[in-house]
């Protein structure tokens, strides 16, 4: 949609960053990954379900504070920091 925030931005805690499952994708299957699916560099956090797999990513930050995001800032009140994949925090609906 034209009225989205676009370019789609994102973050993670340094602890999910950390975490074992959490890698930054440039092929698959001994071959670079393609354009569609997010190259030169995509992350992969296989627990933050599709919509949080962040495709060809252009920068890294370091923040002390938690930063906003692309659905946080879309929908605060439907997508927290941690959208809807922490089981400790209910879905507002």
């Amino acid at each position: 949609q034209s009225w989205y925030p676009w370019p789609y931005f994102d973050g993670l805690t340094i602890e999910e960053a950390r975490n074992e499952l959490a890698f930054l994708v440039t092929g698959a299957y001994g071959k670079p990954v393609p354009k569609q699916h997010g190259a030169p560099l995509r992350l992969i956090t296989p627990w933050k379900f599709g919509f949080k797999q962040v495709k060809s990513i252009v920068e890294f930050n370091f923040v002390e504070e938690q930063p906003e995001t692309f659905w946080s800032k879309l929908q605060p009140r439907e997508y927290g920091f941690y959208s809807n994949v922490n089981p400790n925090v209910d879905h507002p609906r």
